[in-house]
């Protein structure tokens, strides 16, 4: 039976090297040898490499959505929480790759890697977005006629984001606050919002 402490251990490990050596470069017996347990002991608990990877980018996702979700229950008007969601996602994104060092690059930049190990974290957000924007619509505060296929069109935008946001690009010429001013203009426009968007 596995011992979840010993899982956590490996995990830890082969996150450590991989940020310090690259994933390229690291080999099962490393990792063993970084946990301090035998590499019989690792093969127990993952077959392969790749195994361990991902869970490693695993447990750095749930730290992500973890938050999103603190965001997504937080009780603040609609209006600002669905902002507050959106950046929050991006801030959280960059966080994670800039703490991984080399690892950014089994993250976000390999397309396999990409759409291989975040599956699980594209149907959560979607999830997420999905209870603030029903929620919008519930009170009156968003016109949308299919809470499900906005939530798509918002997850989709923000993926396309990703890459310029992680890399800084997206600012280039223009101030933090134009951006947002302009965000927010593009999120209350997909979500039938009138307000003010001055306000939020």
């Amino acid at each position: 039976m596995e011992n979840p402490k010993t899982r956590l251990q490996f995990i830890a490990a082969a996150k450590d090297l991989f940020v310090k050596k690259g994933y390229d470069e690291t080999t099962m017996i490393d990792i063993a040898e970084e946990a301090g347990l035998s590499r019989r002991t690792l093969y127990a608990y993952f077959e392969s490499k790749v195994e361990v990877f991902q869970a490693v980018i695993n447990s750095e996702v749930e730290k992500v959505l973890n938050q999103l979700t603190e965001i997504a229950r937080q009780n603040m008007p609609v209006q600002q929480k669905i902002v507050e969601f959106v950046f929050g996602y991006f801030r959280l994104i960059k966080e994670t790759v800039d703490r991984n060092g080399t690892l950014r690059s089994g993250f976000f930049r390999n397309s396999w890697g990409l759409e291989h190990f975040r599956k699980g974290f594209d149907v959560k957000q979607k999830q997420l977005l999905q209870e603030i924007i029903s929620e919008g619509k519930t009170s009156g505060a968003f016109d949308v006629v299919s809470v499900k296929r906005t939530a798509e069109i918002m997850h989709n935008c923000m993926r396309g984001f990703e890459a310029p946001y992680i890399r800084g690009k997206l600012w280039q010429g223009n101030t933090r606050e134009e951006i947002r001013f302009e965000a927010r203009r593009l999120i209350y426009g997909a979500l039938g919002y009138n307000g003010d968007t001055n306000k939020q």
